[in-house]
């Protein structure tokens, strides 16, 4: 088939015997080479892509994952200020109450009314009881 197609390529294009005569035979330019680097230079270019894609995704999932830290922090923080205010106002509550329950008033209250004892300057009763009267007798009196 390679014999069909010079001739045929001959017969087409007229050659000069001159220049037949003065041009030496040499071997065809071989491109190969080159393809294999553009092939080469291709493929490298397409791992410094993938890099830079690789590269590009981690950053930005860095980035989601610091915001995300971020946000879960200032929620901590906003719980922790709720329960500071919280915790201050039952502090300041429970102050107040000490303070009503120290009073002198409050005080007196409770040992006249729960402890039965006798403020200063009253007279004090005194029971009379005979032998043959029985406690209960006694307290059914008052």
């Amino acid at each position: 088939m390679a014999t069909a197609a010079q001739a045929r390529q001959a017969a087409t294009v007229p050659r000069r015997r001159q220049d037949a005569e003065r041009l030496p035979a040499r071997p065809a330019a071989r491109r190969a080479p080159q393809a294999r680097q553009r092939a080469a230079q291709r493929a490298r270019l397409t791992r410094l892509f993938v890099v830079f894609v690789i590269c590009l995704t981690v950053l930005a999932v860095g980035r989601v994952a610091l915001s995300f830290a971020v946000v879960q922090k200032s929620l901590q923080t906003d719980a922790l200020a709720r329960e500071v205010g919280r915790l201050s106002a039952e502090n300041q509550h429970l102050q107040e109450t000490v303070a009503n329950q120290g009073s002198s008033v409050n005080i007196r209250e409770i040992a006249v009314k729960q402890l039965g004892l006798v403020e200063f300057g009253r007279a004090p009763v005194y029971l009379n009881v005979h032998r043959s009267t029985t406690a209960t007798q006694v307290a059914e009196r008052n």
